[in-house]
């Protein structure tokens, strides 16, 4: 496969791998997407996504009540849906610039909009339409990603390079900031480098991250509060997903394919 990877998710016993658009042979074919047997990890199929070319902020991810992956296009400003039953696509705009996507614990779509103002926007899993926009505070500079725990409050992962903080925050519906994980890039424990992309485990709540600048995945917490590191010495991770049923971590990462880690 691929050494890019752009997403990750599954639906059942599938894994959806998102590929790098620069790969000749997947962008020749329009079929960025590998879909593997999650039981043995065997290649079993491509998707097919006509003139869709994910990149670095791109992201996927799944409903698996409408059986349906969900693609993010930070250029175009869109999100692209693809339905698996049928193989139907449907493309729904954001008023931003989306990255990162998650589903809310009610079954909405979150997506992460990297821009001026930096936001989240919860959109309906059934036709793309708005149901609610948070403007992100100030100081949360580059969001990534987010998600939202069952208490109602988003967990937002943000920092880039050398700009502003590399933090976790814990995010009310306002906006604003009620709890942190991280200050200025740093390696040691408190601190993160590229915090790119979160998953969560339902079950408990955690939160993984993926501390993309130090190769390492940080569990967190629901309150923020470091718990170990999942797992170090990984090549840039860049994207997670949390298989529940299994409690499989899969790691995506942007220089080396994907790693799992069975917790």
């Amino acid at each position: 496969m691929t050494k890019e990877v752009f997403g990750v998710t599954s639906v059942d016993d599938e894994l959806f791998v998102l590929l790098s658009g620069k790969v000749k042979l997947y962008h020749l074919f329009n079929k960025p997407i590998a879909v593997y047997s999650i039981t043995d990890y065997q290649l079993l199929r491509h998707l097919k996504l006509p003139r869709y070319k994910p990149d670095v902020l791109c992201d996927m991810t799944s409903c698996v009540l409408q059986r349906c992956l969900y693609m993010s296009d930070f250029d175009k400003g869109c999100v692209h849906r693809y339905a698996l039953a049928n193989g139907a696509r449907n493309r729904w705009p954001v008023s931003g610039k989306p990255c990162g996507l998650s589903v809310t614990p009610s079954g909405n779509l979150l997506v992460t909009c990297h821009c001026a103002p930096n936001k989240l926007v919860e959109l309906s899993v059934d036709d793309g339409q708005c149901v609610r926009e948070i403007a992100l505070h100030i100081d949360i500079t580059s969001p990534c990603h987010s998600v939202q725990l069952t208490t109602g409050q988003f967990v937002v992962c943000h920092g880039l390079r050398s700009i502003g903080p590399h933090r976790v925050c814990l995010v009310g519906d306002c906006g604003k900031v009620t709890r942190s994980y991280g200050s200025q890039r740093g390696s040691e424990i408190g601190h993160l480098d590229d915090p790119c992309h979160l998953a969560v485990d339902k079950d408990s709540q955690s939160i993984f991250v993926a501390d993309s600048g130090n190769h390492r995945v940080v569990l967190l917490s629901p309150t923020l509060e470091f718990v170990r590191f999942a797992r170090e010495g990984l090549p840039n991770p860049h994207r997670l997903h949390f298989h529940q049923a299994t409690r499989r971590l899969f790691v995506g990462q942007e220089d080396d394919g994907f790693t799992v880690l069975q917790l």
